[in-house]
């Protein structure tokens, strides 16, 4: 039993400021939820989730400076999907987003942890290896992902076979300094999309995108 309407008063009060203080609590919370992502947004494609250009470029800043110190090789390869105007041409915009995520996924499989895939824009990407031993190392990264690139993707009714070109670099060997790395692989790149036969390790063989629909 309550003594008087003081304590009721006072219990109302209570009671009212603990509610306040749960909505308050609740609405924090929800701030640092999207402050969260919206952090997340600023550093990662939308489309594929993978860090952007902005972020990877830090990354490889810090895996450069920590290179020089530990004496060890740090390897960018610069990756373009051989032929994909024709993937969006042919088949739409949507499947070809639904090409790139999938691309981005075979990326992440092929890598380690303390790897970073970026999507450079459009349909390039740069994957970050730091900590590498050396270029026989790098290749092997290499190899591996123009394997796992090459196999078909299956989107419903469609079959597509989207192939890369891959450039690679290798820090103190190519470049000193972030952008003449990215720009060293970026040219191994090109000179693998114009040469019609793998030589060496920046050299992939070129081919356009296959398209085939299922039951045809």
């Amino acid at each position: 039993m309550f003594r008087n309407k003081n304590d009721v008063s006072r219990i109302r009060r209570s009671a009212e400021s603990g509610l306040h203080q749960k909505r308050l609590l609740q609405q924090i919370e929800r701030l640092r939820r999207e402050l969260v992502q919206a952090r997340r947004l600023a550093c990662h494609d939308s489309l594929t989730g993978l860090p952007n250009r902005a972020l990877m470029l830090d990354r490889l800043k810090q895996a450069l400076s920590q290179a020089a110190r530990q004496r060890k090789a740090v390897g960018v390869l610069f990756i373009d999907l051989d032929d994909f105007k024709r993937v969006n041409d042919v088949l739409g915009h949507s499947t070809g987003d639904a090409v790139l995520q999938h691309v981005a996924t075979r990326l992440l499989s092929c890598i380690r942890a303390s790897d970073t895939a970026c999507r450079y824009g459009g349909d390039e990407f740069i994957i970050l290896l730091p900590q590498m031993r050396g270029m026989d190392e790098v290749e092997k990264v290499r190899q591996k992902i123009l394997h796992h690139l090459a196999e078909p993707h299956r989107l419903g009714s469609e079959v597509v076979v989207v192939r890369a070109s891959i450039g690679s670099a290798v820090f103190g060997r190519d470049a000193a300094n972030c952008e003449d790395l990215i720009a060293a692989a970026d040219a191994a790149m090109y000179r693998a999309k114009r040469s019609p036969q793998r030589a060496g390790a920046s050299r992939a063989s070129p081919r356009p995108a296959a398209i085939k629909r299922v039951g045809m």
